[in-house]
């Protein structure tokens, strides 16, 4: 059952037109909800929000109700009983790919979230000139995505990071977040970089 109660103020104005002053009123479907509880089953939310960021993040989750939160931070699947289980802030100064599950008694869980971080690479300060006595020429800043050093990040970086892909090792230039490794964190780097 419907019921729907409001009382309108009506006024007329010289031209004849009715406006309304004032609507009071309530809407009830007859259903009451007194005594009703529970709890809504979702994802962890986290904090800051994914995004690009320029320095260390410090992420938290938090899932109202849950008993546990699980995340992975290298992309692998998560579910109640694997991954890691939150306990404290998440720090990184990479690319990171966080997916996470809420975890509810009676074996009840969220759908897995995914929330992906891009940190942008510093740059890189090259001097240049300063052959024969005098001073250094003027400093050129580039992005460490523009591998060619052409005040662009184009075609021609995408093209060092390919003929690096899959290298490990310290020190590779295309290893745009030093983590070792020229993979899909280095690719995202570069798109996020990529100069039009």
């Amino acid at each position: 059952m419907l019921t729907l109660v409001a009382l309108a103020v009506f006024a007329i104005t010289a031209a004849g037109t009715a406006l309304a002053e004032q609507v009071t009123g309530y809407l009830s479907t007859g259903v009451s909800t007194q005594g009703v509880v529970g709890t809504v089953i979702s994802p962890p939310a986290i904090t800051p929000p994914p995004g690009t960021y320029a320095s260390v993040q410090n992420v938290t989750l938090s899932a109202a109700g849950s008993t546990s939160v699980h995340y992975t931070l290298n992309g692998d699947n998560v579910s109640c009983s694997t991954g890691n289980v939150y306990s404290a802030p998440i720090s990184f100064s990479v690319d990171t790919l966080i997916l996470a599950i809420s975890c509810y008694p009676n074996s009840v869980s969220s759908t897995v979230a995914s929330y992906a971080y891009v940190i942008t690479a510093p740059q890189v300060q090259i001097v240049s000139g300063g052959g024969g006595g005098g001073g250094g020429g003027p400093i050129q800043t580039y992005l460490k995505e523009d591998t060619n050093r052409d005040g662009k990040v184009d075609i021609m970086d995408f093209n060092t990071l390919m003929v690096n892909w899959g290298e490990t090792g310290a020190g590779n230039i295309a290893d745009f977040n030093g983590d070792g490794k020229v993979d899909i964190l280095d690719f995202n780097l570069l798109m996020v970089n990529w100069t039009l």
